[in-house]
């Protein structure tokens, strides 16, 4: 049986520490944070084409992402746009925090860890674990949703 403390731990883990990455990007020249960034503007006939380059701000390129459909990939995927993800995130794994629940087993009243909405296997933080931090140290092959 899946231990849903366990996996509700490992992707609370994961979700801050996406976060203090997203938060390590450094602030634009205003100093604000996050800085916006913006696909540079331009045309596959104009060298060079900054359509490829990301902007942050006022103060020009800081890389050159190599296509333009990676630049724009890049910029949806912004330190603010990981970080509005990650709130989601963080309110969705709130809403399934486990709870210990009493239940019987052999004629025994027990407590038993449960999903307050999905019940004791809990697909969305399974899920949620499985999907997005896979690849993560100290996720567990059991935790995958057949």
């Amino acid at each position: 049986m899946v231990q849903l403390q366990e996996v509700h731990d490992f992707v609370v883990k994961c979700i801050v520490h996406e976060g203090k990455v997203a938060h390590a990007v450094q602030p634009n020249l205003d100093k604000e944070w996050p800085a916006v960034w913006y696909q540079g503007a331009g045309s596959a006939d104009a060298p060079p084409d900054f359509s490829t380059l990301i902007l942050a701000g006022p103060e020009g390129p800081d890389f050159d992402a190599g296509t333009p459909e990676r630049a724009a990939f890049v910029v949806l995927n912004d330190p603010a746009h990981a970080l509005s993800f990650l709130d989601y995130l963080r309110w969705v794994v709130k809403q399934h925090e486990p709870v210990l629940q009493a239940a019987e087993k052999d004629g025994e009243t027990i407590p038993v860890e449960v999903c307050p909405i999905d019940g004791s296997e809990c697909e969305t933080l399974r899920r949620m674990a499985s999907e997005l931090f896979h690849q993560r140290p100290g996720f567990k092959r059991e935790w995958r949703v057949q």
